[in-house]
C-alpha cells in the first residue's frame, strides 16, 4: 500500500522524520565519500526530496514521483528547491542515458511493478551509473512500524533486493544499513545514540531498519535481461506517455 503524499511530507516534517533524513544522508556519504558536482545530474525517485539540500545543497537535482502517491506543489515540499515531476511509475520522463546518481527512496516498496520502475532506473542512467535504493528491511523494526513510512508496502531482504537488481541489468556495489535502534524509542534518545547505531550498522547490517544498495547500471544489459524486459514492455498497456520529455541536462 502506497503512503499518501501528504503523510509523506509530515513525516519528514517531524523530528523522527529529521532524524531519519540525517541517518540516510550519513549512509549515503559513507557509500558514495565523494559529493556529487554541478555537472552532475542527480535523480531522486519516490521521495526523495527531504536529502537534497542536506546532502548535495549545490548539485542539478530533479525529483520524480510517481502516481500514486501523486506529488505536491514544490513550496510545500521540505527543502525542495529544484524542479519535480509527477510521473508513472512504468514511464517516466526523463531522457535515455541522461543522468549520472540515482536515488531511490520509498521507490520500491509501494511499486505495483518493482521490476518496470527498475527498467525505468536502468534506462535513464547513463553507461555505468550509479543508483543508490534506500529501502525497508523485512528484518528490521522500522518494517513492522505503522508509525513510519517504512511500515507501509512491501519490505525487502538483503538477498530479494540483490537478485531483483541483476534481473534488471545492475550490478549491486556497496550495501550498507541505517536506523539499528526501533523508531519506537522517544527521538532524543535516538539523536543521543546515533553514534552508536552507526557502529551497530557495520557490525550487524541484517539487523538495519532500512538497507542501502548501491547498483551500477551494466551495458550492455545480459541478453536474458533484454529478452525479459522486452517482455514487459510488450504488456504495458495503459501508460501514459507524455508528447515531451523534459530536458534533464
Amino acid at each position: 500500500m502506497a503512503v499518501e503524499i501528504t503523510d509523506l511530507a509530515a513525516f519528514y516534517a517531524s523530528p523522527l522524520g529529521r532524524h531519519v533524513q540525517s541517518a540516510l544522508c550519513h549512509g549515503i556519504n559513507r557509500i558514495w565519500p565523494n559529493p556529487a558536482t554541478q555537472k552532475d545530474v542527480v535523480l531522486g525517485y519516490g521521495y526523495a526530496s527531504p536529502l537534497g539540500a542536506p546532502l548535495w545543497p549545490d548539485t542539478q537535482w530533479h525529483f520524480l514521483m510517481p502516481q500514486p502517491p501523486g506529488g505536491l506543489a514544490q513550496e510545500a515540499i521540505a527543502g525542495a528547491q529544484n524542479p519535480t515531476i509527477l510521473g508513472h511509475e512504468s514511464y517516466w520522463p526523463v531522457r535515455d542515458d541522461s543522468v549520472n546518481r540515482l536515488l531511490v527512496l520509498h521507490g520500491l516498496e509501494a511499486a505495483n511493478h518493482v521490476e518496470r520502475v527498475l527498467d525505468e532506473a536502468w534506462r535513464v542512467l547513463q553507461p555505468n551509473g550509479r543508483a543508490l535504493f534506500m529501502v525497508a528491511n523485512r528484518r528490521g523494526a522500522w518494517a513492522r512500524s505503522d508509525a513510519t513510512p517504512f511500515g507501509a508496502g512491501r519490505p525487502f531482504s538483503r538477498r530479494q533486493l540483490t537478485q531483483t537488481l541483476r534481473r534488471t541489468g545492475f550490478v549491486p556495489a556497496q550495501i550498507g544499513s541505517a536506523l539499528m535502534l526501533p523508531p519506537s524509542l522517544p527521538v532524543r534518545a535516538l539523536q543521543s545514540l546515533s553514534r552508536t547505531e552507526r557502529m551497530a550498522g557495520l557490525v550487524l547490517p541484517q539487523l538495519g531498519g532500512v538497507w542501502l544498495i548501491e547498483a551500477i547500471k551494466q551495458v550492455p544489459a545480459p541478453l536474458s535481461v533484454q529478452r525479459a524486459r522486452q517482455a514487459r514492455a510488450s504488456r504495458r498497456f495503459g501508460v501514459p506517455r507524455p508528447a515531451l520529455s523534459p530536458k534533464t541536462n
